[in-house]
């Protein structure tokens, strides 16, 4: 609708106060996101209803959405999602065929595209988009200074990614007995040392990582950097929601009951010591790296990139 007869400047009120309005809800959409991730990780295991590992994944998935585009734009934003699902299903597929990268592993339920459930590249899409934005915050927004023009772009276009893949199978390391040798929400066939997991399932996560975040930080590049306002919550956010992830182990583990289970190649393992464990690993890795995170924000470390 055309608005006649009014100044220019009342003009200008109008047309600014919907985005703002709309910018405003957006923010608290997020905020409820993250809010809900981290009570599911804490709130879930107390009331004994189960792993609140499903739960803060899945919350990822609508945070990256509406962070992503709202941060990189729909073009940017869509590439990332399609370059993830492609090339995550691409790896989880080469290795249940052949065992490369991960290992001999197959899937146990579930709505499948080929031998991978649906679900999975959405975890990647997700988890993914928030180990990129930590670690762009551990090292100082980086995925505004990736360029092939000057030394820090290029040496940020390599680091980013491979610190964002070590991130994410940081998570990994926290919940892949679980899932799996507790759980059997995936099979591992021949077992293997970290509690029924192969060792070649964490060099596989961070290749798998590292291969679709390097796509994008080589995209990204090539491009102009992001042309949203960055304020210190939109980067605490996706911090916030990383470390829900690690905290779920801690009212995990005491609430679990002891037990035992045994993996696929025959070997039996205790459940305490596999719990005790993912709390161990993620207050040390996942919880860890967040609280530098958000030290870094605090700090006023992350300053506007020149």
């Amino acid at each position: 609708m055309t608005i006649t007869g009014t100044h220019p400047e009342q003009r200008a009120k109008t047309s600014t106060a919907e985005p703002d309005s709309r910018d405003r809800a957006i923010t608290i959409a997020q905020w409820v996101l993250v809010f809900a991730s981290l009570a599911a990780a804490l709130l879930i295991p107390l009331a004994g209803l189960g792993s609140p590992i499903l739960a803060c994944l899945l919350l990822t998935v609508p945070f990256a959405v509406i962070h992503g585009t709202r941060r990189y734009g729909w073009r940017r934003f869509l590439t990332f999602f399609i370059v993830t699902f492609l090339v995550s299903n691409a790896y989880e597929n080469l290795s249940i065929v052949t065992g490369f990268p991960f290992g001999h592993y197959h899937y146990t339920g579930g709505l499948k595209l080929f031998l991978v459930p649906i679900t999975i590249p959405f975890t990647y899409f997700g988890l993914g988009y928030i180990s990129w934005l930590t670690a762009s915050t551990l090292l100082d927004r980086a995925d505004e200074r990736l360029n092939w023009h000057e030394r820090t772009g290029r040496f940020n276009t390599f680091a980013l990614p491979a610190l964002a893949a070590a991130l994410m199978t940081m998570f990994d390391v926290t919940i892949d007995a679980q899932a799996s040798t507790v759980g059997h929400t995936w099979i591992w066939e021949h077992g293997g040392g970290v509690f029924g997991v192969p060792y070649t399932n964490y060099l596989g996560w961070w290749l798998c990582t590292y291969t679709f975040l390097q796509i994008f930080a080589v995209l990204l590049s090539r491009a102009a950097n992001p042309s949203a306002t960055v304020t210190p919550g939109s980067l605490l956010q996706p911090v916030l929601l990383y470390a829900a992830t690690g905290l779920t182990t801690i009212p995990t583990f005491f609430t679990t009951s002891a037990g035992t289970t045994t993996d696929a190649a025959g070997v039996t393992w205790d459940l305490t010591a596999i719990n005790e464990t993912a709390m161990t690993v993620g207050i040390f890795t996942v919880v860890t790296a967040a609280f530098l995170a958000i030290a870094k924000i605090a700090r006023g470390d992350t300053r506007t990139p020149r």
